[in-house]
């Protein structure tokens, strides 16, 4: 077998959970080309991996362009595509490279995203073993960029604090996100960083003025330049979101995920260096996008979430020593 394409559109985090198919065929078969098919967004992340070919950014779903890219995918002559994206569109795309063999995933919630998908590969290349931890590739040249443009001089946590809007049980109380950082420097004396995308830096301005040692830096960056300042990071916090996994996917951070309705044993962090908080009520993991029970249904309140405390947080840091 010499060339391989793997093919993941859509959320940031199942692309960041992929990236261990990719790794683990190129650490146990190092002559093999991997190619991969992504939307534009995540294409960013791994569009400077070293372990792979080529990426190809699919700009669309529509079947107009499924076709155009098939007829560019189709003059690579692949051995094998893992299509990691299980809808009748890549299942398309998939046929329309004319492969050798095609295997296609599976979603369980028996297993880990990052298990699942190892898997799929396993099934074919036998020889693979999935590491214990992700590991993203950022060009040394933009950490140094922004390393130069955030501040160095304490330790470092960076606060999440949005996410899908579609997703009620993965919003974190704003006002526990205040609380948290406000204790965090009464008893670190650390910096706090809050991000985000352009989208969210309007949102975020209630985060404006609560401590001079908390910065804004919401639209300031791109996804690959986020990911930098994540690894420069000591701490990151947030809830069950894309930017939650670039993060433990990156050099240094430890990382905290706050988890509601979202399975931990699907999503949460992987790495042995993370951690997942989750509250302990009876409906959870429940995974819907809205709450279901009816007070609650129609409200930014989510029981599951609001569960979960600044003071868990602070016990999780202060117990492993995260900020000594």
């Amino acid at each position: 077998m010499q060339k391989i394409l793997i093919i993941r559109e859509g959320a940031i985090g199942d692309v960041v959970h992929s990236t261990n198919v990719y790794r683990s065929i190129k650490e146990a078969y190092p002559n093999i080309k991997i190619d991969y098919v992504t939307s534009k967004l995540p294409s960013e992340l791994i569009k400077h991996d070293s372990r792979l070919n080529k990426v190809f950014v699919l700009e669309s779903k529509k079947y107009s362009h499924i076709f155009k890219l098939a007829k560019v995918l189709r003059k690579e002559k692949y051995d094998l595509v893992l299509n990691l994206q299980p809808s009748v569109r890549f299942k398309i795309l998939s046929f329309l490279c004319f492969p050798s063999k095609i295997v296609t995933y599976r979603k369980t919630f028996k297993l880990h995203a990052v298990e699942n998908f190892f898997r799929t590969a396993k099934k074919v290349l036998k020889a693979i073993e999935n590491p214990n931890d992700l590991k993203l590739e950022i060009p040394q040249e933009i950490i140094e960029k922004v390393k130069q443009e955030i501040p160095m001089d304490k330790k470092l946590v960076i606060l999440n604090t949005e996410t899908s809007p579609t997703r009620h049980g993965r919003r974190w109380p704003a006002k526990y996100f205040k609380e948290l950082a406000l204790s965090l420097i009464e008893e670190y004396d650390c910096n706090i960083l809050i991000p985000g995308s352009k989208e969210d830096a309007e949102k975020v301005k209630i985060y404006e003025n609560i401590h001079p040692n908390v910065k804004i830096i919401a639209g300031k960056y791109s996804i690959l330049e986020s990911a930098a300042v994540f690894s420069l990071c000591d701490v990151f916090v947030s809830s069950d979101t894309g930017p939650l996994h670039i993060a433990s996917a990156v050099e240094k951070p430890y990382c905290i995920g706050l988890y509601g309705a979202a399975p931990v044993e699907r999503t949460g962090p992987w790495g042995i260096n993370h951690f997942a908080v989750s509250a302990d009520l009876s409906c959870i993991p429940c995974n819907h996008r809205k709450c279901k029970i009816k007070e609650y249904a129609e409200t930014e309140i989510n029981p599951c979430m609001s569960a979960i405390k600044p003071e868990h947080i602070l016990r999780i840091i202060k117990d492993n020593d995260l900020l000594a």
